[in-house]
């Protein structure tokens, strides 16, 4: 789904739009914790559906339609509503990355694979868009020093049962090293995702989003 600064893009919008984060270091490595999954020696699809509140409809990375991914906001959704710690900065940075990955599914992923099979294009394509995508806006974005001053700062935290503190740690670190490698362009020809169209998302996102937290909060 989406990259480790597209998360982080998004929710600074959410913040900037409802100053909802006291302690910014836990809330932006929130908004990438989801995914330090991947560092588990046993990774597989089914742990990915479990830390982005998944409904088991399809294997992860398979749901194809619309109406797939509006019962997958309202399975996260209710979730996320149902967590009984108190809603700390890190929990709404899992909120925010969890609720962008449904929307990138649903205005992005869905559509880039039909694209594909249009195009004949493998479709590992989008993968490649998303990390070229991710490592300019590294390169590019006015706030980077200042986020990643705050992740610097960040410590790893569980999330209920699907996320563990340690694997938040090595993603952190995975993010810090992979991201100053360098642009690396697109393997195929044919580019669908700009990052003109992902800055589109990113604000598309952020405000449907805030109106989500807002409806929580109340």
């Amino acid at each position: 789904m989406s990259y480790a600064m597209t998360h982080l893009a998004i929710a600074k919008e959410v913040n900037d739009l409802l100053d909802i984060a006291v302690d910014l270091p836990q809330f932006y490595i929130g908004s990438i914790a989801p995914d330090s999954v991947h560092f588990r020696d046993n990774y597989n699809g089914d742990m990915k559906k479990k830390s982005h509140y998944c409904p088991n409809i399809k294997p992860w990375g398979n749901i194809s339609t619309a109406e797939e991914c509006n019962q997958w906001l309202d399975y996260a959704l209710q979730k996320l509503k149902a967590q009984k710690k108190p809603h700390t900065d890190f929990y709404w940075g899992c909120f925010i990355h969890i609720i962008s990955d449904v929307w990138n599914t649903r205005e992005n992923f869905i559509h880039y694979k039909n694209w594909c099979t249009r195009e004949n294009v493998p479709a590992d394509a989008y993968f490649s868009e998303q990390k070229n995508v991710d490592q300019t806006m590294y390169k590019t974005v006015p706030w980077r020093d200042e986020v990643w001053k705050y992740l610097s700062e960040a410590h790893g935290e569980s999330f209920n049962t699907v996320i563990k503190a340690n694997e938040v740690e090595k993603y952190k670190d995975y993010i810090f090293s992979t991201c100053n490698n360098g642009i690396v362009e697109p393997v195929y020809s044919k580019v669908l995702l700009t990052i003109k169209s992902n800055n589109n998302f990113i604000k598309r996102s952020a405000q449907a989003i805030a109106n989500l937290v807002c409806d929580c909060q109340g």
